[in-house]
C-alpha cells in the first residue's frame, strides 16, 4: 500500500470517528432537566430544598416535586408564574410545588415583599398574597404591601406586627441561606425532582418529561 493511500484511509477513518462521536452526543440529548443545563442536587443537600415549614401545595408522594427559588421583584419570576400556575392546574396532585424566598440584593423591595408573603401566610393567605404580589410587581412599596393585605381581607394590625417581626425576617433568611448553600445565584431557579433549571425556558418540557 502506498504512502498516499495510507494517508487517505487515515483521513477517512478519522472523519468517520468524529461523525460517530457527534451523533452519540446528539442522541444523548433527550430533553430531560439534566440536559437543560441542570445539575442534580446531592442527597446531602436534599433537605435544603424543602424545610418542614416551607410553603408547599400538592401531596408529599407526588410524582414530581417542583421547587422554585424566587423573588417577587424579579421580572423573570413574574413572567414564569403563568407557566407554573398552568402546570399545577393541568397536572394537579401529580406535582408538589414548593415556593422558596430568594430576594436578590439588587431588588430593594424584594426582601420586604417576601416578608409580606410570610406575614400573610400567618393568616392562611400565603398563596393569595403570592399571586397578589406578582400582579402588582414591581410596585412593592410598604404602602402597596399594606394595601395588598387589605385587599385580601387580612387583620392589618397582625399583618404589620408579623411584617416587622424577627421571626418573619429569620424565615426569609432561612430560605435565602438555603438557596446560597445550593449555589442559587439567579431567579427563578427551579429544581425538578432535584435537577436544577435556571430560568423558566424549558420548564414545561422538563416537568412533562419528569412525569412520564
Amino acid at each position: 500500500m502506498s504512502t498516499e493511500t495510507k494517508i487517505f484511509l487515515g483521513v477517512i477513518i478519522g472523519t468517520l470517528v468524529l461523525i460517530f462521536g457527534a451523533a452519540m452526543m446528539l442522541g444523548n440529548n433527550n430533553g430531560s432537566p439534566a440536559t437543560l443545563g441542570a445539575s442534580a442536587v446531592s442527597s446531602a443537600d436534599q433537605k435544603l430544598l424543602i424545610r418542614p415549614d416551607s410553603w408547599k401545595k400538592g401531596p408529599d408522594n407526588a410524582k414530581v416535586t417542583l421547587v422554585e427559588f424566587s423573588d417577587f421583584e424579579c421580572p423573570a419570576c413574574q413572567a414564569a408564574e403563568p407557566t407554573v400556575d398552568s402546570l399545577l392546574a393541568k397536572y394537579g396532585n401529580q406535582i408538589q410545588f414548593v415556593y422558596r424566598f430568594f430576594p436578590l440584593p439588587s431588588h430593594p423591595d424584594g426582601f420586604s415583599s417576601a416578608e409580606a408573603a410570610q406575614a400573610a401566610g400567618e393568616q392562611g393567605k400565603f398563596w393569595e398574597m403570592r399571586t397578589k404580589l406578582f400582579t402588582i410587581s414591581p410596585s412593592l412599596s410598604q404602602d402597596n404591601l399594606i394595601q395588598a393585605a387589605k385587599d385580601l381581607g387580612l387583620d392589618i394590625t397582625k399583618f404589620n406586627q408579623d411584617l416587622d417581626s424577627d421571626a418573619t425576617r429569620a424565615r426569609v433568611l432561612e430560605d435565602q441561606n438555603d438557596g446560597n448553600s445550593l449555589s442559587v445565584n439567579a431567579t427563578p431557579t427551579f429544581f425538578i425532582n432535584g435537577a436544577r433549571l435556571v430560568g423558566s425556558s424549558g420548564l414545561e418540557t422538563a416537568v412533562t418529561s419528569a412525569l412520564r
